[in-house]
């Protein structure tokens, strides 16, 4: 089972407790860095979201630990599905449309920020880089999948 342990997600069996590695401080901080600033009062919705990428990853690859190397995909994810339900419920404030990145390029890094592009209003370029934080994170996870008995 996962559960939210001060500030931090553990897998809670009978025999041990296992930290996954990723605390909602964390998501705060990535957050932060994509230009949205964390109140009090969606720690718990980024605690869920947390709890959620992360059972469906435990689940989906039938592990108990999270690889390290995946952390830093699954908090984007988190990032990505938290900014989108705020969003869609209407409780997204503060946040800049204009600013967001249009393209980010992994190897060699390359960042295009997203200004008067066209026909794009600012909210379809905000949804664009919602699903890149999210893209590609099954294809992160796959290779740690174990088979299931």
């Amino acid at each position: 089972m996962l559960k939210l342990q001060d500030g931090v997600l553990v897998f809670v069996t009978e025999q041990s407790v296992t930290e996954l590695g990723v605390t909602v401080e964390e998501i705060s901080t990535r957050l932060g860095q994509l230009g949205y600033t964390v109140q009090e009062t969606d720690i718990d919705a980024i605690g869920f979201e947390l709890l959620k990428i992360s059972n469906y990853t435990l689940n989906y690859c039938n592990i108990t630990q999270i690889p390290s190397i995946v952390i830093p995909r699954l908090i984007d994810r988190v990032c990505g599905e938290f900014l989108y339900y705020k969003k869609n419920s209407g409780s997204l404030e503060g946040f800049n449309y204009e600013a967001v990145v249009k393209q980010i390029k992994e190897g060699d890094t390359t960042l295009v920020y997203a200004v008067g592009q066209g026909e794009d209003t600012p909210e379809n370029r905000f949804d664009a880089f919602v699903k890149q934080l999210e893209r590609g994170y099954d294809k992160w996870i796959t290779p740690h999948r174990r088979i299931r008995w």
